[in-house]
């Protein structure tokens, strides 16, 4: 079979006419005169039929026409669709986040991302930091979104998105934590509700007390930062966590910030990958998109 004279009967089938369809193909008539004779002999039948206007189908030209029209049509269904791919306006991309890194970058990023490209799906998983880096490393996904302190590795690029706040919070029982602003030192001397020592926010925890010299005291562990917030408004001890995280507990009046003489270091939300050369070109175009949204915030931020 001869793609070529495919496209040339396609195109003499469309016009009607030898001469318009050398004329947008770019050739002469008479070679597009012998595409056609060469087809006509490799299928044993005619396929036009010349009057003084041009051509015209015979039956089985017709025929012929209907499957090469939609054999096209599909090819060209095929190019526009790997040309949309390559361009990363389709395709899927798989991510690991961290619960804080959502609420506090991703959501909002996601929801921007998907109102400039509705075709682009993704696969997400919520899991911790380090687990995220691991799922990173071994290929599951394209991208992940943490946040700090996490582990470096050196085939891993990381880029900072944004700084969040994180605060100590106490259930209203702890009335003398509510007056004037506190040291570390004093609340030291305070259970507190924290994570296992795998999570990130405890490793955070932990920094925090020991570059006071400190040792926080732990008189629960709970599996996630959400869970904290109600151990706390019960009053089973102080807890750190994200402000985001407990701003409508605190808006209800469930919880309290505790003021303190020096506020806590700042978190960050970080992006990482393993190098752009493995991304597909939809995750290519979201983590560029993640990356602008993030500039784009700090700007505005200022």
């Amino acid at each position: 079979m001869n793609f070529d004279h495919y496209q040339v009967f396609l195109k003499v089938g469309q016009r009607l006419s030898f001469t318009l369809a050398a004329r947008d193909l770019y050739t002469s008539q008479p070679s597009v005169s012998r595409s056609i004779q060469n087809l006509e002999n490799e299928l044993g039948c005619k396929l036009f039929l010349r009057n003084k206007h041009g051509v015209t189908f015979t039956p089985e030209g017709r025929t012929l026409y209907e499957y090469v029209s939609n054999a096209f049509r599909e090819l060209q269904k095929g190019e526009e669709a790997i040309s949309a791919d390559a361009m990363g306006e389709h395709g899927t991309v798989a991510m690991t986040a961290t619960v804080t890194a959502l609420d506090e970058f991703l959501f909002a990023c996601l929801d921007a991302f998907h109102a400039h490209y509705p075709k682009i799906r993704f696969r997400i998983s919520s899991v911790s930091s380090n687990a995220s880096i691991d799922k990173l490393r071994s290929g599951a996904v394209d991208v992940a979104f943490i946040t700090s302190p996490y582990q470096s590795y050196s085939d891993i690029t990381t880029q900072t998105l944004m700084n969040f706040p994180n605060v100590v919070i106490a259930g209203k029982g702890m009335t003398a934590l509510k007056e004037g602003t506190h040291t570390l030192e004093e609340l030291s001397d305070y259970e507190f509700v924290s994570l296992p020592q795998s999570m990130q926010l405890r490793q955070y925890e932990q920094h925090v007390f020991r570059e006071a010299s400190l040792s926080p005291n732990t008189v629960a562990e709970v599996d996630s930062a959400s869970t904290v917030i109600p151990m706390v408004s019960h009053n089973l001890g102080l807890g750190i966590v994200p402000y985001s995280l407990a701003k409508n507990a605190i808006e209800a009046g469930e919880v309290f910030v505790v003021k303190l003489a020096k506020p806590l270091p700042l978190r960050q939300v970080v992006m990482a990958i393993r190098s752009e050369e493995r991304l597909t070109s939809a995750a290519l175009l979201f983590t560029k998109f993640a990356a602008r949204l993030a500039k784009d915030r700090e700007a505005k931020a200022h």
